[in-house]
């Protein structure tokens, strides 16, 4: 209705719209094997739930083949009946999945695929049903429809009518799965580079720690005690040159610090549980290490957000959380998400920004600035000798407020720079600075510290303050030196 006119008119959603649901919607085209892996760990959990599967016998395959330029992601799980192909696999936006029980819920990520090869299809079958289901999209032929030389007014289920085919062929009534096929895929987008597919899999999806990291089973231990769930699938992968059991990345001694590269080790496991009101809505691990630099490894380093044990964002998603933001990347971790209201974006770089994220935000936040505190605080310790801990320790002036203060505290107002030796270097020379002048220390920080006095008026002054605090209260003294100090 337009004012008090009805006006009569059918939405038509242009087909360029398909441009941004396929190839425009996710940052990476990496990405859809997250996508699609996501949608078979579904529906594994409810081949699970329904009893057609039993705890141990899940799967998730894929294949790469370079040569061939094909890409299979298949998975044992409950698949999808002929009655449902339509609404499931074809409809857009129309997924009956809740985000609260689902990774994927929003009946999109399907078409991830579309934008890098010739052909994808979905093939799938019930347990129950003597057939099975063959969607094929002509994916050529979409991207001459969504050239601009192309009429523009067609809609999207005229597009997708025109390059897609259904399909039904004979099937054993014992199967089930699901798997989608990639043919013609686009070598420049690095769906089939072994070194790009790989640490992206290994980041990004909901696998088990490798059987290598010795800490993995104290962190699933302490999820176990939380009563928490941490959901992990098998996941393998098969190339034209080798077979891979995907696993977590995480690994016992970590390289460090870009300048001198040295190994540090992996001490302990810290957890920080984080609370909505007395529920759970997140808990983190942190691997306690001497926090000698950046981590090197670029495939675990940070803090990194997990939720239903999938990558949201990258190594960078938390650094906005830190006082001094290049903390997160000396540290390794994951921020292991539960509360069903907190919900990943379209893109899974981060999530919406509702009340129930941003109460969690400040809560990281305020655990993040105390860490950066103590990284600081530990990589100035390892920079002193035993003589600069103790007169940093013996050392002490009183200010003009008659406040007792620690020569020492004068560090914490330096900044670090990524490496503890160059940190080493810069903080020498402000400490020799702050040593030079403890040794022509007055009883007033103000004049300590003030290098436009020399030593001999530093000492008048000194008599002068005394005078000053003895005849009038310490509010009335402390104006008359500061006009003093003024004048200088």
């Amino acid at each position: 209705m337009i004012g008090d006119r009805i006006v009569e008119h059918q939405l038509l959603i242009g087909k360029f719209t398909l441009e941004s649901l396929t190839s425009g919607l996710y940052v990476s085209p990496l990405d859809l094997y997250r996508e699609y892996v996501q949608n078979a760990a579904d529906s594994i959990d409810e081949a699970l739930e329904q009893g057609i599967l039993k705890k141990g016998e899940e799967k998730i395959s894929i294949t790469v083949s370079e040569s061939e330029r094909i890409i299979k992601i298949s998975d044992n799980g409950t698949g999808v009946g002929a009655n449902d192909i339509y609404s499931n696999l074809i409809d857009i936006g129309n997924s009956k999945k809740r985000h609260s029980n689902s990774r994927g819920f929003r009946g999109i990520g399907r078409l991830s695929g579309l934008g890098y090869c010739q052909k994808l299809k979905f093939l799938t079958s019930i347990h129950g049903e003597e057939k099975a289901s063959c969607i094929i999209y002509d994916a050529e032929k979409l991207k001459y429809l969504l050239s601009p030389q192309v009429d523009s007014r067609d809609s999207i289920d005229q597009v997708l009518s025109s390059v897609l085919t259904i399909e039904e062929i004979p099937e054993r009534i014992n199967k089930h799965y699901f798997s989608v096929e990639l043919y013609g895929v686009v070598p420049e987008s690095d769906l089939l580079n072994d070194s790009e597919v790989v640490p992206y899999l290994q980041q990004n999806l909901p696998v088990p720690f490798s059987r290598d990291f010795v800490w993995g089973s104290m962190i699933k231990q302490k999820l176990v005690q939380m009563e928490v769930e941490l959901a992990e699938y098998n996941v393998e992968l098969r190339t034209d040159r080798t077979v891979i059991d995907i696993c977590k990345p995480y690994k016992n001694k970590i390289l460090a610090d870009r300048i001198r590269k040295i190994n540090d080790s992996i001490s302990d496991i810290n957890f920080v549980p984080f609370y909505s009101g007395e529920k759970v809505t997140a808990m983190l691990w942190y691997a306690e290490t001497n926090f000698l630099g950046t981590v090197l490894d670029k495939d675990i380093k940070g803090i990194r957000i997990r939720q239903g044990n999938i990558l949201i964002g990258d190594e960078n998603t938390l650094r906005k959380c830190y006082k001094e933001e290049r903390f997160n990347s000396w540290m390794v971790g994951e921020l292991l998400v539960f509360n069903e209201d907190i919900i990943p974006n379209t893109r899974r770089d981060d999530y919406e920004k509702n009340s129930a994220y941003k109460e969690l935000l400040s809560q990281f936040t305020e655990w993040a600035n105390e860490m950066s505190r103590q990284i600081r605080h530990r990589s100035y310790e390892r920079s002193l000798t035993q003589s600069d801990k103790k007169f940093l320790a013996d050392e002490s002036v009183t200010d003009v407020d008659g406040v007792d203060i620690s020569l020492g505290t004068e560090l914490d107002s330096y900044d670090m720079d990524d490496s503890d030796s160059v940190a080493n270097t810069d903080l020498l020379s402000k400490l020799s600075l702050l040593m030079d002048m403890g040794k022509k220390k007055t009883k007033y920080n103000v004049l300590n510290l003030n290098s436009k006095f020399t030593v001999d008026q530093k000492q008048t002054l000194e008599h002068v303050f005394d005078a000053l605090y003895a005849k009038y209260t310490n509010a009335k003294a402390n104006d008359i030196i500061q006009t003093i100090i003024d004048s200088f």
